[in-house]
C-alpha cells in the first residue's frame, strides 16, 4: 500500500487511520512508468550504468538518472525504502537486505557504484563524538562472551562494504556522500583511502553545501546541508572536475562564480580539506584584482511553505499530547526572539541546541531522518497568540530537491521522515553525476 503525505494534511498530524478501515490515509499520485518523467531535466541517457547501495528515498538515484545515468540495482534494509525504489524505478532490480550480508556476486555488474555509508554516529545531530564511541575501559563483555562493540562499528562496516562490492565487480568509479566528520573524526579513514589506492583508484574529496550546488537544469536546494563527497576513479581514467563554483554576488565585480578558499591550517601537509561552509572554508571572487569574500546566492525555504494552512495557537499547548501540555520554556523564549527579530512576519523556530530562529527568506537548516526540528510561527500580539505548526513532509522533500511527483512509500510517518532525511539531496547527486560523467565517456 502506498502512503503519500498529501498537501492537505498538516505536518504535525500523525499518520493515523481511517475511521472506517483503520488503514493509513492514502493519496496515490501518478505512478511514473519511466523514472525520467519525474526528473528536473530532459537529458538523454548516456548508457553509463550504476548500482545504488543504501538507496533510502532514492535521492542519489533521481539525481544520477537526471544526469543521464541508467540505474540498474538498488539495495536497502528498509522495506519502505525498497517499495519507494519499486514505485519510482520499476525497471531497476532491487534487494532488501542488511548491506553487510549482501552477496555482491549475485547483483548485476555496472560501471559505477554509488553508496553513502551510514553517518548517524558521526552526524552533528547525533551528538556523538569519536571518544564517546570507544569502548569503556573495564566494560564487561556481552553475555555471549564477545567484547562490546562501539556504535561506530556500523559506520565502519558500511564503509568497508563499498570495498567488498568493488572486489567483486571492479567498478570504473565509486562515489558517495557523508558528513565531514566521516573524514576528520573516523580513525580509520586514511586506512580506508589507502585500500582504494591499493585497489587501483585515485581518490578525491570535496566539501559542499546543498544550498550552493546547482548547474544547468539543476536548481540549488533551499537547505543548508554540509557534506563531503568522495569519488574514487579507476587509475587510467581522467579525474573528474569537482571544483565547487557557486553563483555569488561580488559587491565590486557583480555576479561571479566563487572560488573555494580554505583556512590556513588546511594548507599544511597531510591535512585533508573537509569541513563546513563559513567555518573551515568560504568563497572568494575569482577575479585576481579583487579576491574579496563573496556569499553564494541561495534560495528561500519560504517558497515551499504553504502559509494558508491552519495551525494552532502557541498558548493551546502541544497537540501531540492527550492532556494539556505547554511548550517548553526554551521554545517560548525562541518564539519571543522571533517576534522581535521578524516583526509582523512568519518565521521558523529551530528546535535544536545552539539554534534559535530563522527567516523564511533563507535556506532551512539540515533536514534530519529523526524527528521534526522546524516550527513555523505566524506572529500574533503575544507569544501565546502566535499560530504554530511543524513543517510538513512535503516541505522537507522539496528542501531535499525531490520533484513533487516522487512518491515515498511507507505506512508510518517515521518511514517517510527517515527516507527523506537520509537521502542525498537530489541537486547534489545530480551535480556529482554531471561532473563524473565526462571521465566515464
Amino acid at each position: 500500500m502506498s502512503l503519500f503525505v498529501p498537501d492537505s494534511r498538516r505536518e504535525d498530524e500523525p499518520a493515523g487511520g481511517s475511521p472506517q478501515t483503520g488503514r493509513p490515509h492514502v493519496t496515490a499520485p501518478r505512478s511514473p512508468r519511466d523514472h525520467r518523467s519525474i526528473l528536473p531535466t530532459g537529458l538523454s541517457t548516456s548508457g553509463v550504468t550504476s548500482t545504488h547501495l543504501f538507496a533510502g528515498g532514492c535521492g542519489d538515484m533521481v539525481g544520477f538518472a537526471g544526469a543521464g545515468f541508467e540505474p540498474q540495482f538498488a539495495a536497502n534494509h528498509m522495506a519502505a525504502a525498497i517499495d519507494t525504489v519499486r514505485r519510482n524505478f520499476p525497471a531497476v532490480r532491487y534487494e532488501r537486505c542488511d548491506i553487510n550480508n549482501l552477496d555482491f556476486r549475485h547483483i548485476p555488474r555496472t560501471r559505477v557504484l554509488v553508496g553513502s555509508p551510514i553517518c548517524k554516529e558521526v552526524a552533528p545531530a547525533g551528538g556523538n563524538s569519536t571518544a564517546s564511541q570507544k569502548p569503556v575501559t573495564g566494560q564487561a563483555p556481552a553475555a555471549d562472551g564477545r567484547a562490546p562493540a562501539p556504535a561506530w562499528s556500523r559506520t565502519r562496516a558500511t564503509a568497508w562494504d563499498l570495498i567488498r562490492a568493488n572486489e567483486v565487480h571492479d567498478y570504473d568509479m565509486v562515489c558517495g556522500e557523508n558528513v565531514p566528520d566521516f573524514v576528520t573524526r573516523w580513525a580509520l579513514f586514511e586506512a580506508w583511502v589507502n585500500v582504494w589506492d591499493a585497489m587501483g583508484f585515485n581518490g578525491q574529496i570535496v566539501s559542499v553545501d546543498a544550498a550552493h550546488i546547482s548547474g544547468p537544469g539543476n536548481t540549488a536546494a533551499p537547505q543548508h546541508r554540509h557534506r563531503v563527497l568522495f569519488v574514487f576513479t579507476r587509475k587510467g581514467l581522467p579525474l573528474p572536475d569537482l571544483q565547487v563554483r557557486p553563483d555569488c554576488l561580488c559587491v565590486e565585480c557583480g555576479p561571479v562564480q566563487g572560488v573555494q578558499v580554505w583556512a590556513k591550517r588546511f594548507s599544511e601537509p597531510g591535512v585533508r580539506k573537509a569541513g563546513t561552509y563559513d567555518k573551515q572554508y568560504r568563497y572568494a571572487c575569482p577575479n585576481t584584482r579583487c579576491g574579496r569574500r563573496v556569499e553564494p546566492v541561495t534560495l528561500a525555504i519560504g517558497d515551499h511553505i504553504d502559509l494558508t494552512l491552519p495551525g494552532r495557537s502557541f498558548g493551546a499547548g502541544r497537540r501531540d499530547r492527550k492532556k494539556f501540555t505547554p511548550y517548553a520554556q526554551e521554545t517560548r523564549r525562541k518564539v519571543a526572539i522571533g517576534l522581535q527579530r521578524y516583526p509582523g512576519r512568519p518565521f521558523l523556530v529551530v528546535l535544536r541546541n545552539h539554534c534559535t530562529v530563522q527567516s523564511l527568506d533563507e535556506p532551512i537548516g539540515a533536514i534530519t531522518a529523526e524527528g521534526n526540528h522546524h516550527m513555523l510561527v505566524k506572529p500574533g500580539p503575544t507569544v501565546d497568540d502566535c499560530e504554530v505548526q511543524m513543517i510538513r513532509l512535503h516541505t522537507k522533500a522539496r528542501a531535499q530537491r525531490f520533484p513533487d511527483e516522487h512518491v515515498f512509500e511507507g505506512t508510518t510517518a517515521a518511514d517517510l521522515t527517515r527516507q527523506v532525511g537520509n537521502a542525498v539531496p537530489v541537486n547534489v547527486a545530480h551535480w556529482l553525476a554531471q561532473r563524473v560523467l565526462p571521465s566515464l565517456n
